[in-house]
């Protein structure tokens, strides 16, 4: 009877203590670079999803800064902030100090369907980075976004007045955005033979994004 029982205990325990899924972290191969306030730059950050689309920020040097977000009614509203001198030097600052250019290229729980995604897109000159979250967001990033929040409520967006934007608009803003993080396909494609097996594409399906039809 009593070898019964630490059978059983030892199958719930087993139940219990399940290995998690192991999260996927897709290497980035480009260089890593500091952001500098003082020179050009565009920096873009979308979260939501594939599903529902994102909310989407974006500023430049310049301290010129847009923000859209998708309503309830799946319609979509912008809103615009000017950023100073000392905000972009903070913004640049939460770039470097969370270390975001050295990060991967994607990071995904295969666990979950669906879910939430963001992507953060960075460039200043020939620099370019690209970043795609899939239900798994590392420290670094989620320090950044939620500094960066601050910085943005700081500067008025929480009193800042929204308008509706028109669709074709917000789906070209999307469609952009989602861009960002498809490499460059060969071109041209190469040839197929009723024999050959089709040639494996990086896309936005193989992300897990479900693009809005």
């Amino acid at each position: 009877m009593r070898t019964i029982l630490l059978i059983l205990s030892a199958l719930l325990l087993g139940c219990n203590h399940a290995p998690a899924t192991k999260k996927v972290v897709k290497p980035d191969t480009r260089p890593s670079f500091l952001l500098d306030p003082a020179k050009p730059f565009v920096l873009e950050l979308g979260r939501g999803s594939g599903l529902q689309g994102l909310d989407i920020i974006k500023v430049d040097q310049s301290g010129t800064l847009s923000m859209s977000r998708t309503t309830r009614s799946a319609d979509t509203e912008s809103t615009s902030l000017t950023l100073t001198r000392n905000d972009i030097a903070a913004l640049a600052d939460l770039v470097n100090t969370n270390q975001l250019t050295t990060m991967g290229q994607a990071y995904s729980d295969p666990s979950i369907a669906d879910g939430t995604q963001w992507i953060l897109w960075i460039q200043q000159g020939a620099s370019e980075k690209a970043i795609y979250f899939n239900n798994s967001f590392p420290d670094q990033i989620t320090t950044f976004a939620s500094n960066l929040d601050a910085l943005l409520q700081t500067a008025g967006s929480t009193t800042a007045k929204w308008t509706p934007l028109p669709k074709q608009q917000a789906a070209d803003q999307q469609k952009a955005l989602w861009s960002r993080i498809e490499p460059q396909r060969p071109s041209p494609p190469t040839p197929l033979t009723l024999n050959s097996p089709p040639p494996l594409l990086y896309s936005e399906r193989s992300m897990g994004y479900q693009p809005m039809r």
